[in-house]
């Protein structure tokens, strides 16, 4: 299970990072086709939403690295006994505002699929096509909250550690 939860979000985070080169070759292309008396239709359009799918998808393994909430620096300061509860508190409350954010981008969602309404501007497409990367994001982000405090509530006080260590390569603080 935990091998499939990270291929899910390296996954994740490559579709990230393939809508971030979308919009690196939209900002190339569209002054070169202008240049040429053509242009890109919709890449304004597709550009903000190439933002959005890389932005979201990128969530849940930015959480679940660590790189996302520095409340490690904190938490790995108090004592054992402390550690556990506060850490625990802090994924609780991530987990009830992402829930809500799901519950929230869910309804959304639905409302703009079951009115099929359109997208606004140029490029007239379902609405709910681009928002989909919005759920798909927040519905892996809350996996990872969850998977993060199972984490927690398994991991003996004494041994549970909120930050990462740094990876290989990357400078540490003394």
């Amino acid at each position: 299970m935990r091998r499939a939860l990270d291929y899910t979000y390296d996954g994740c985070l490559a579709l990230a990072g393939a809508f971030l080169l979308g919009i690196f070759a939209l900002m190339v292309f569209e002054p070169v086709f202008r240049w040429f008396g053509s242009y890109i239709t919709g890449a304004n359009e597709l550009i903000g939403w190439f933002c959005a799918a890389a932005g979201f998808l990128a969530l849940p393994a930015t959480f679940a690295r660590g790189e996302m909430i520095r409340v490690g620096l904190i938490v790995d300061r108090l004592p054992p006994a402390l550690r556990k509860p506060v850490l625990l508190a802090c994924l609780a409350i991530g987990f009830v505002f992402v829930t809500y954010m799901l519950v929230a981008v869910g309804a959304y969602l639905w409302e703009g699929w079951r009115s099929d309404e359109l997208t606004q501007g140029m490029l007239l497409i379902p609405v709910w096509v681009p928002q989909l990367s919005f759920l798909v994001g927040v519905a892996l982000l809350w996996v990872a909250v969850l998977d993060q405090a199972i984490g927690a509530l398994v991991t003996p006080a004494a041994e549970l550690v909120a930050e990462k260590p740094p990876a290989v390569g990357q400078p540490t603080a003394h």
